[in-house]
């Protein structure tokens, strides 16, 4: 190696990457010396630019393709940053037999470094350390509290679309402890293949900038251009080794069986043939025929990638305005208050110290609804991610005289996760009845009978369904509380809330239950469910409120009677 390439390798990782290291070669299982892609140039390229600049913060994030080098170039920069100088880092896969495969990578680069670092590697199970004083923590997001109580100056995420949502391990939580431990400095590199429109990943890409937007963004002054982190992204197209040689009979098959989105990739991104001959094969061969599992592994754009991935239940654009929606509407948070002449008035926090959220005031000649979906009850329950209960008010629609029309909103709700025992449970819901004029409660009674007789004996008015008698279809009664039949009944009521997503008949200013929902997906056995990790209780409680919402009752402003003065009758005499 010439001196001028040693020089550019101690101070550019991906020239170290494609001189100095060595990887396994997928097919062969031979160590080479690796020729960075399309997205290793990107990732490569965005660290060096972001060190010129002088950007203390240096933020990365990564959409990928599957097996595309990715997580292996990420640990190249996090290796190369450890022999370069003293640097406490860490890496953290989303489970721990990725962790096992990253250590491996690592112990590969050190044992196969060309570049005289004079620096060597002592491995551990899970934790490696340089005479330089540099040390490599490798762990997961299954761990517990992950990587956190001490400083990082360097700190790689790898398949971080994957992390746990929801519950005691969480993505965002899981975050939320380990960036501030790089003190606003440090490099942070967040790299994975999309698994749906949701969670921490999502969300941040969401936010970050292409480095060009970032670096104009930078030079003009902006010291804190988007959100902070510059993201990377390569289509599976733009990779030359994702071709498949074709005849020129092959050639011919293709263009008389060629499908829409293959006639619009050619037009939109020049696809060959050799290219769609590619796709058809890995289609077939990897994704049981099916364009959106395709579209999930090999994204072509940054955008369709996560509508792909996970199948979401509701429409996505739809649930993107609310959230949009969501942002222009914070809602008031605080207590309600029983005064001595039984009305109940919401008293607001300004610190957000409270256990309730409204969005909207209860308003004279509006219908409301309060339903809840119960969880068994904390008294009931020792799980450490236990189910909660989901209460929350429909306001359904209405115009006013001046031919406004509103459409139906969830204006108030009980401060989510929500966890609390039975008694403080129905305390809750006859608090939010009486605020909204004795609202009817709706009640979904398969695990909420403890509740519903606390609600029976306070006298507070309950939803009550039909029962026919299976013997005589004649005789009919009713029974307090919903209860979902079956299946079908479950799927209906889901289908009902879809629809007014679709159709923009619903307002929802909560970002907890548009999370949930967003987190709703279709399984593989074709039931409507939480993703792993996540909670429906908000989800299944609006969509029994919004199938009730017929039931709503009519608000009345109370009027307080005025009483007379104890001496009016002597008076009046």
């Amino acid at each position: 190696m010439k001196e001028a390439d040693f020089h550019l390798a101690a101070h550019s990782p991906l020239v170290h990457f494609e001189t100095c290291t060595k990887v396994q070669n997928a097919t062969t299982k031979r160590l080479e010396t690796p020729k960075a892609n399309v997205l290793q140039r990107r990732m490569g390229e965005a660290v060096e630019v972001l060190n010129a600049l002088g950007v203390p913060a240096i933020r990365i994030i990564v959409t990928k393709t599957r097996q595309c080098g990715g997580t292996t170039f990420s640990v190249e920069v996090i290796y190369h940053l450890c022999q370069q100088r003293n640097t406490d880092a860490l890496i953290l896969a989303n489970i721990s037999a990725n962790s096992q495969g990253i250590l491996e990578r690592m112990r590969t680069f050190s044992e196969n470094d060309r570049f005289p670092w004079q620096n060597p590697l002592a491995p551990r199970e899970t934790r490696m350390k340089w005479e330089n004083g540099s040390t490599a923590t490798i762990t997961s997001a299954e761990s517990m509290n992950p990587g956190i109580s001490r400083p990082r100056q360097a700190v790689l995420f790898s398949e971080s679309a994957k992390y746990p949502r929801g519950g005691v391990k969480d993505d965002k939580k899981i975050m939320a402890s380990i960036l501030p431990s790089l003190n606003d400095a440090g490099l942070a590199i967040a790299e994975s293949t999309p698994d749906g429109a949701s969670g921490w990943h999502y969300e941040t890409w969401q936010g970050a900038l292409e480095l060009e937007d970032f670096v104009r963004a930078w030079q003009a002054g902006d010291r804190a251009p988007g959100n902070g982190w510059v993201k990377v992204f390569a289509a599976w197209y733009e990779f030359p080794e994702n071709v498949k040689p074709v005849t020129e009979e092959m050639r011919a098959r293709l263009e008389a069986t060629l499908t829409a989105r293959e006639a619009n990739g050619r037009a939109r991104y020049g696809w060959t043939h050799e290219q769609m001959a590619w796709r058809r094969a890995i289609m077939e061969a990897e994704c049981s025929g099916s364009e959106e599992t395709f579209d999930e592994y090999y994204p072509e754009d940054e955008v369709s990638c996560f509508l792909s991935s996970g199948r979401p239940r509701f429409n996505v654009a739809a649930l993107r305005r609310l959230e949009l929606g969501a942002r222009l509407h914070e809602p008031v948070t605080g207590a309600l208050v029983e005064m001595e002449n039984e009305t109940v008035v919401f008293q607001g926090d300004a610190s957000g110290f409270g256990c309730f959220q409204v969005w909207e005031p209860p308003r004279p000649g509006c219908s409301y609804l309060v339903w809840c979906d119960p969880m068994t009850g904390e008294d009931q329950t020792c799980s450490g991610d236990p189910d909660r209960h989901s209460i929350g008010v429909l306001r359904t629609a209405y115009s006013e005289a001046g031919g406004a029309c509103y459409k139906d909103a969830v204006v108030a709700r009980v401060r989510p996760p929500f966890t609390g025992t039975t008694k403080l449970t129905a305390e809750c819901i006859a608090l939010l009845s009486a605020y909204y004029g004795g609202a009817l409660v709706v009640l979904e009674v398969n695990m909420g009978l403890h509740v519903l007789e606390r609600l029976k004996d306070a006298g507070v008015p309950l939803y009550k369904r039909q029962v026919v008698d299976p013997y005589d279809r004649e005789k009919q009664s009713y029974m307090l509380g919903w209860k979902l039949k079956d299946r079908d009944q479950r799927r209906e009521v889901i289908d009902g809330l879809a629809l007014a997503f679709l159709n923009g008949t619903l307002d929802v200013w909560c970002p907890h239950l548009l999370t949930e929902c967003r987190n709703f997906m279709w399984s593989k056995n074709g039931r409507e469910q939480a993703r792993a990790g996540c909670h429906d209780d908000d989800v299944l409680g609006l969509a029994m409120a919004l199938r009730c919402k017929g039931s709503a009752t009519l608000y009345r402003q109370a009027v307080r009677r005025r009483r007379r003065p104890m001496d009016y009758r002597r008076v009046e005499g």
